[in-house]
C-alpha cells in the first residue's frame, strides 16, 4: 500500500510540474495570436467615435503602447494574480465579468455532461451488449447522426418544436426575473434547493432543459461509439468467458465485469470532452441567449474588444488544463498502470 500511494504521489507531483509549462505555452499562444491579428484593437473598438488623442490615452491606460515584451511580462504576472485585464469599451474588469457569468456556464456544462453520460453510456452499453441487432444498428446511427448535427441547428430545431410548437420550454434566457432564487453559489439549481425555493427550482430546470439537452446530446454521440467499442472488447475478454463458465447470471457478467471495466477509458474521454463542452457552450449560449461566459465572448468578438477576448480565452485555457490534470489524477487512482 505504501508503494502504491508513493507512486501515486510521485505521479501527481510530476503531472502538476508538467502542467505549469503547458499553461505558460497556452498563455503565450493566446497573447501572440491576438497581437499579430490585423488592425489595432483600440481603433477597432472605438472606430471614428474618438479623436486620435483620446485613442492614445485609452491605449496608454491599457498598456498597449508599451513594447511587446513588457506587455507579455505584465500579462503573465496579471494572470498569475487572477487579473484577466480590462474591457476596452466598458473598462470593466474581465475577471469580474467571468466571476459573475461563470456559474451560468458551469451549471449548463455540468448538466450537459450529465445528459451526455446518461445518453452515451446507456445507448452505448445497449449497443455493445446486443451486437449486430436492430438495437445495435439504431444506437450506432443515433451516435453518428447526433454528433454530426451542428449544435446551433439542433438547438434551433428544439426551440421550434418544444418552445414554438408545443410551448413546453422557454425559447431562451436563464430564468424569469421574478423567479430568481437567492444567490448562494450562483448555480440556480443548487441555490433553489439550499433555500427551499421549489418554485424557482422548477423554473430554473425549465429554462435549463433545452440548452443542456442540446449540448449534452452532441457530446453523448461521441460516448455512444466509445462505450460500444470498449463494451464489445470487454465482453470478449477471457475473464468474462470464465465468469460465464462458472454459471454467473448474464446480467451480473455484463454489469460487474463488462460494464465496469469498459468505463475505465471512458473516464478519460469524458473528462477531455469538457473542453468540447466549453466550446459548444459558446454556440449553445448564443442560440439560447444563456448569460454565460460563452455569450460574453461572442459579444467581445462582435465589438472587437480584444482585451476582453484575451481574458476570456485565457480563462478557458487555464480551466481546460486544470480539468485535464484532475482527469489524469483520477485515472491514475483508478488504474495503477497509468502511473508507470
Amino acid at each position: 500500500m505504501a508503494k502504491r500511494s508513493g507512486s501515486l504521489r510521485a505521479y501527481v507531483i510530476t503531472r502538476i510540474a508538467l502542467t505549469i509549462p503547458m499553461i505558460v505555452i497556452l498563455l503565450s499562444i493566446v497573447f501572440v495570436i491576438l497581437r499579430v491579428a490585423p488592425g489595432d484593437p483600440i481603433e477597432a473598438a472605438y472606430g471614428q467615435k474618438l479623436p486620435q488623442a483620446q485613442l492614445q490615452i485609452v491605449r496608454h491606460s491599457l498598456g498597449l503602447d508599451r513594447p511587446l515584451i513588457a506587455q507579455y511580462g505584465s500579462y503573465l504576472a496579471d494572470v498569475a494574480q487572477g487579473d484577466f485585464g480590462k474591457s476596452v469599451l466598458t473598462q470593466q474588469s474581465v475577471g469580474g465579468i467571468i466571476k459573475s457569468r461563470f456559474p451560468a456556464t458551469l451549471e449548463l456544462t455540468l448538466t450537459a455532461m450529465l445528459v451526455a453520460i446518461v445518453v452515451g453510456v446507456g445507448v452505448g452499453s445497449l449497443a455493445g451488449r446486443y451486437r449486430d441487432t436492430p438495437i445495435d444498428l439504431g444506437g450506432r446511427m443515433f451516435g453518428i447522426i447526433i454528433y454530426a448535427a451542428p449544435i446551433f441547428w439542433l438547438g434551433m430545431m428544439f426551440q421550434l418544436l418544444f418552445s414554438v410548437k408545443l410551448h413546453i420550454f422557454p425559447t431562451g434566457g436563464r430564468i424569469a426575473s421574478f423567479a430568481e432564487p437567492h444567490h448562494v453559489t450562483g448555480l440556480y439549481i443548487i441555490d433553489s434547493i439550499v433555500t427551499g425555493n421549489w418554485s424557482a427550482l422548477g423554473t430554473a430546470l425549465r429554462y435549463l432543459a433545452l440548452p443542456a439537452i442540446t449540448l449534452g446530446l452532441v457530446i453523448g454521440g461521441i460516448l455512444v461509439r466509445l462505450v460500444r467499442v470498449h463494451m464489445l472488447q470487454t465482453l470478449q475478454a477471457d475473464y468474462v468467458e470464465a465468469a460465464r463458465a462458472r454459471g454467473i447470471p448474464e446480467w451480473r457478467v455484463v454489469m460487474a465485469h463488462g460494464f465496469r471495466n469498459a468505463l475505465v477509458p471512458v473516464i478519460t474521454i469524458t473528462g477531455l470532452q469538457f473542453a468540447a463542452l466549453l466550446g459548444g457552450a459558446v454556440l449553445t449560449e448564443t442560440t439560447f441567449t444563456w448569460p454565460g461566459i460563452g455569450s460574453k465572448l461572442v459579444e467581445y468578438l462582435g465589438s472587437r474588444d480584444y482585451p476582453g477576448v484575451q481574458g476570456v480565452v485565457t480563462f478557458f485555457a487555464i480551466l481546460v488544463v486544470a480539468v485535464s490534470l484532475l482527469i489524469d489524477i483520477a485515472n491514475a487512482y483508478v488504474d495503477p498502470r497509468v502511473r508507470y
